[in-house]
């Protein structure tokens, strides 16, 4: 179960968005210890994209990214990640904000360029240094 902070952490929304979607009956959560809890597959229901499944579960619980973090990691602007979707970018939008999941992104990136950024949006880790030759 997942607390607010780690919905909104994976979100990229403070706690009191995420508990107003709680209240907005958006989001479906229960209070446990007078907490509330919520599942990823009612997280997931929320973000309009694709329900992942069992085996691609893990790359949908990476917390998203903005249009801004997104624009850092491809070091592009923001308008350009915005011509991008109208490309077809696909995004995963929570209520009114638009995020991206870095998986979909990377994979999009490779199709429509040619190009590997799975390392710069952190879907794979940087590759070792080489050990020094002596």
């Amino acid at each position: 179960m997942l607390t607010l902070d780690e919905v909104g952490e994976h979100w990229r929304l403070k706690p009191a968005a995420v508990r107003s979607r709680i209240a907005a009956g958006e989001l479906s959560a229960v209070r446990i210890a007078g907490r509330y809890r919520t599942t990823w597959p009612d997280v997931w229901s929320c973000e309009r994209g694709k329900t992942p499944g069992s085996a691609l579960a893990a790359r949908y619980q990476t917390p998203l990214q903005t249009k801004a973090d997104l624009a850092a990691a491809m070091r592009v602007s923001v308008r350009t990640v915005e011509r991008w979707m109208r490309a077809g970018l696909p995004t995963r939008p929570v209520g009114e904000n638009t995020r991206f999941n870095r998986f979909e992104a990377a994979t999009w990136c490779r199709a429509r360029f040619g190009i590997d950024v799975r390392q710069a949006l952190g879907v794979m880790p940087a590759p070792a240094e080489p050990e020094p030759v002596e």
